[in-house]
């Protein structure tokens, strides 16, 4: 005997969005998670640019003095502990790692962690 079930589901998509937007942990971990992804793209030498780092959410501050210097200008490091090192590390790992941080953010509201089911 066939059987046929229906079912309609309603989400208020602009809520949900909202409160993922809203998110400060959400936007924290979604920094913390883009930095782990690019971190063999810092230059490395003493490590303090590499380790020094602070998140706030949606933001990455590397606390080194010369941060900003290396960052723009790709200026004292070297290549032999990180080959994957230069200016501008978070767009030079954008093309391929981009795509792996949306599944890591897609698993972490997947996995119910942002309660947005309730009001």
């Amino acid at each position: 005997m066939a059987f046929t079930l229906t079912t309609t589901v309603s989400i208020d998509s602009k809520k949900l969005l909202s409160k993922v937007l809203q998110d400060k942990g959400f936007w924290t971990f979604a920094a913390m998670s883009w930095r782990q992804l690019y971190a063999p793209y810092v230059p490395m030498n003493t490590g303090e640019l590499y380790d020094n780092v602070a998140f706030a959410p949606g933001e990455i501050t590397h606390l080194a003095p010369y941060a900003a210097a290396v960052y723009s200008e790709n200026k004292n490091y070297r290549r032999d502990k990180h080959p994957l090192a230069g200016a501008y590390w978070d767009k030079a790992a954008a093309p391929l790692l981009l795509p792996r941080l949306i599944d890591t953010l897609q698993q972490r509201i997947d996995s119910g962690a942002l309660l947005l089911s309730s009001d």
